[in-house]
């Protein structure tokens, strides 16, 4: 029994594993997501009308967190769609031919079904025992692929945002430095003049157990300035962000953004945690003077 799990698991997990292929074939792409998104936050809030830069600047904490929010309940009836469908394409002539053992399982399930002389507490005894490692792997991979992609989405409407009140051309993204970065803010030309006036963004979901990789994954080096955006709602961020992580953030020269409600109740005094308002309003415009002279020097 226990080897066919590990066999069931094999075939169904993994980057070439039945969910993602699942996955690949219902969910949309995360640029399809974050328009979906914006369609319904502009609905909720200007009647379907895109709305101004004034507009955007006015409310960019509101609009950024209903983005990511919206983004998220559209990805999860995405999810609800691919387990719905998943026994039929499972069972398609492809899904037999990529997944045999699995397609074997949904199979038997579907011949109790079809047996009319069981009585039906019976059938639906033994389709619960078919179905349930399918789902219980099924819910697992879903659930790994749901943490991985959301700092993805939050780039996608960082940018979208960014490029609405008038950044286009200032910043570059997923550029290599000593390691990858979200955005670089003018150029990657302009980093190789004088990286000093030179900023660097990260987006994650949260900082979790992973908090003390981030630095070296943003590749920072003495002197340059980099802010880490962390869009978890406040109630995930009162256990994620403990005074531990934030004093070890205020070792580097970084500065934690975090959703203004975030700001409010946990780090209205700490000058090293921004609110997404105070970052868009007041700081980018700030840093922007530092480095628009790069862009000139360029044109």
């Amino acid at each position: 029994m226990m080897t066919e799990w590990r066999e069931l698991k094999k075939e169904m997990q993994g980057q070439q594993g039945l969910v993602t292929w699942l996955r690949r074939k219902v969910i949309p792409s995360g640029a399809e997501l974050a328009r979906q998104a914006r369609e319904r936050v502009w609905k909720q809030f200007w009647l379907e009308k895109e709305p101004t830069p004034a507009e955007i600047q006015e409310r960019v904490d509101e609009l950024f967190c209903s983005l990511l929010d919206t983004e998220y309940e559209v990805y999860l009836e995405y999810e609800e769609l691919c387990a719905q469908q998943a026994p039929e394409l499972v069972l398609s002539e492809e899904g037999k031919h990529r997944f045999p053992r699995t397609a074997q399982l949904l199979q038997s399930a579907l011949d109790v079904v079809a047996n009319t002389q069981k009585p039906a507490i019976q059938r639906l005894n033994e389709i619960a025992s078919y179905l349930r490692p399918f789902y219980r792997l099924f819910e697992q991979s879903l659930a790994q692929g749901r943490m991985g992609r959301a700092g993805g989405s939050a780039q996608i409407h960082l940018e979208y945002l960014l490029h609405q009140l008038g950044y286009t051309g200032e910043f570059e993204t997923q550029q290599v430095l000593n390691g990858k970065v979200d955005f670089l803010f003018p150029s990657k030309k302009a980093w190789d003049k004088d990286r000093q006036r030179c900023i660097i963004v990260s987006v994650k979901r949260s900082i979790r157990e992973r908090y003390k990789q981030v630095f070296e994954e943003l590749g920072i080096t003495g002197g340059l300035t980099v802010y880490l955006v962390i869009t978890e709602p406040a109630d995930e961020a009162r256990t994620d962000l403990t005074p531990e992580k934030i004093a070890n953030i205020k070792k580097q020269n970084v500065y934690l953004v975090v959703r203004d409600s975030v700001k409010q109740q946990q780090f209205s005094s700490e000058q090293r945690v921004l609110g997404f308002t105070q970052f868009i309003t007041q700081e980018l415009p700030l840093r922007r003077q530092l480095w628009k002279p790069l862009l000139e020097e360029e044109g």
